[in-house]
């Protein structure tokens, strides 16, 4: 993986010259319709997540449960660490339902991903759902602990849903972690996004205990290419009209890997952000709907211009990272303001495109993740290494 450093500033000489090139190429060119942006962003969020993601970590769960299997000393589990913008929720669950025979069927814990109201409630649903699994003494679990009974394959999707960064909001993580250790008979299988999992490691030292991790791996053009239009809805496909220079397509593809950091959610985002179509005042807005569907074109894809921040606006965007989703309520549990002052700011972030709202919680838009991680940076803000 790329010195951070170095790829930050790889992706800003890249961004400026491509702003320049796309600008130059979208003189004549308009942006989709807001609308059809949004439908084509949640189609894609809701099709299945690129195939090396989910090949990857098929791969890495059947070599650590083997290995689980083989060996009473091996470790009983794997961390699969994404980037705090992608649903590594749903990127387990895509893995599982491509999955024609997996090394044992998994069982889910918490699946709802919604933390409960309080950090009370979370560690008393982390309770709940781990009761089958305890061991009721030392003793016991040393004699239950043969290779034959390692059978149980469990999966907590996204485990920063399992923790609130305030007071006692990561006791559940500290319980769950001792249940975990006590019967190796269970392998255990969590997703978390990198900020999380550094958070924890720096408030409960949770990598002393749970050491194995397994990051997604960085999407080439390639991946991404075969990922989108596999993906795309038909109506963007058929319309969209495909540089016939091999050579000019396999560079716009590089672009979008390099400035999206090969990170699926965010390419996802730059390519619908890179659609255009012809500026023509005889012909109608594009549609998703129209027949035969208007031609579009692609431009060289950047990173858009951060908005100016606040320091307030930086530990909101800055909490809601760690946290990967969240509402209004555990935000301003998190942050200790009541929730009257943070709505305030989060309706800015909201207006300037730098917060999404999805289902009631709050995330932090893909497309400004780069820019956004560097700024933190820059003002001495912990940020997880992805």
């Amino acid at each position: 993986m790329a010195d951070p450093l170095f790829r930050s500033l790889v992706q800003q000489m890249q961004s400026w010259f491509s702003q320049a090139k796309a600008v130059d190429q979208a003189r004549k060119l308009l942006e989709l319709p807001q609308s059809v942006e949004t439908q084509v962003l949640q189609h894609l969020q809701h099709s299945p997540s690129p195939r090396l993601y989910q090949t990857t970590i098929q791969d890495a769960i059947t070599e650590a449960v083997q290995r689980w299997q083989e060996n009473l000393d091996a470790p009983n589990h794997l961390i699969i660490l994404g980037n705090p913008v992608e649903p590594i929720a749903k990127i387990l669950e895509d893995s599982w339902q491509s999955w024609q025979n997996p090394i044992l069927p998994p069982q889910r814990l918490l699946p709802t991903l919604s933390r409960p109201h309080t950090p009370q409630q979370i560690y008393s649903e982390l309770q709940q759902a781990t009761q089958p699994y305890q061991t009721q003494s030392d003793d016991a679990a040393a004699d239950a602990d043969t290779l034959e009974n390692r059978q149980t394959l469990l999966v907590i999707p996204c485990l920063e849903q399992c923790f609130l960064r305030c007071i006692g909001g990561w006791d559940g993580i500290e319980y769950f972690r001792d249940v975990a250790l006590a019967n190796q008979n269970c392998f255990w299988v969590m997703g978390c996004n990198h900020w999380a999992w550094d958070f924890l490691d720096f408030v409960c030292q949770i990598s002393a205990y749970f050491d194995l991790v397994h990051p997604l791996p960085d999407l080439e053009g390639e991946h991404l290419q075969d990922w989108l239009e596999a993906i795309a809805p038909p109506t963007i496909l058929t319309a969209l009209s495909l540089d016939s220079e091999e050579d000019s397509s396999s560079t716009y593809w590089k672009t979008l890997s390099n400035q999206a950091s090969g990170i699926s959610t965010i390419a996802a985002h730059l390519w619908t952000q890179s659609l255009r179509t012809a500026a023509d005042e005889e012909q109608p807005p594009f549609s998703l709907d129209a027949d035969p569907p208007l031609p579009l074109q692609q431009i060289s894809p950047f990173l858009p211009s951060l908005p100016s921040l606040t320091p307030k606006d930086r530990y909101i965007l800055h909490a809601v990272l760690i946290h990967g989703r969240i509402t209004r309520h555990h935000l301003a549990l998190s942050l200790g303001e009541s929730e009257t002052i943070i709505q305030s700011y989060v309706q800015v972030l909201l207006r300037k495109g730098l917060l999404q709202q999805q289902k009631g919680q709050l995330l932090v838009c893909a497309s400004h993740y780069a820019k956004l991680k560097t700024e933190l940076a820059n003002n001495n803000f912990f940020v997880g290494e992805d």
